[in-house]
């Protein structure tokens, strides 16, 4: 247990200097890191968001969608630690007024949608480490988010997500 637990603090480490040298043409980083910038205090699992050149929030429903047509399997979404998410991205009590100002029909998509036009994110992509995981692993991953360097939110395309049967709409179909 000792073994695959320093394995994966090494690729955990590895993994993260690697994502945070990840910069754009500007010199702004491509991608923002939750909790700790090293594999102190953490176990196999990177929190992130990824963000264009001017800083802007590329969606991490895309993301996912992307890394899936490149046989990369990522966990993405909302925390699951209640006020994670919020403190994660700063999301204030105005905020979630705003949104639900916004009409009784608010939907999850809409609400990601209010959020990102406030330049902030209601999920994230996390990147999990494990047993099986290897240096192949991370460094196919960091050449799959460093392909996301100045590229924006027209450029990557827009997900389409149908919320009541959780599946992503392709081809309009």
């Amino acid at each position: 247990m000792d073994t695959i637990r320093t394995r994966v603090a090494c690729l955990t480490d590895w993994l993260i200097a690697r994502l945070l040298e990840l910069r754009h043409d500007n010199g702004r980083a491509l991608v923002r890191i939750y909790g700790p910038a090293n594999g102190a205090m953490r176990g196999g699992t990177v929190t992130m968001n990824v963000y264009d050149s001017l800083g802007h929030l590329l969606d991490y429903r895309r993301i996912d969608e992307l890394a899936g047509l490149e046989g990369i399997s990522l966990r993405t979404g909302c925390f699951c630690n209640p006020g994670a998410g919020e403190w994660a991205e700063d999301l204030t009590e105005g905020d979630m007024l705003d949104s639900l100002s916004q009409g009784a029909d608010m939907t999850l998509p809409r609400f990601l949608q209010v959020m990102q036009h406030r330049g902030k994110s209601a999920g994230a992509i996390r990147v999990s480490l494990g047993l099986v995981s290897n240096l192949a692993d991370v460094e196919r991953f960091v050449a799959f988010a460093g392909a996301f360097r100045d590229q924006t939110a027209l450029t990557i395309g827009e997900v389409t997500f149908d919320i009541d049967s959780c599946r992503v709409i392709r081809d309009g179909g």
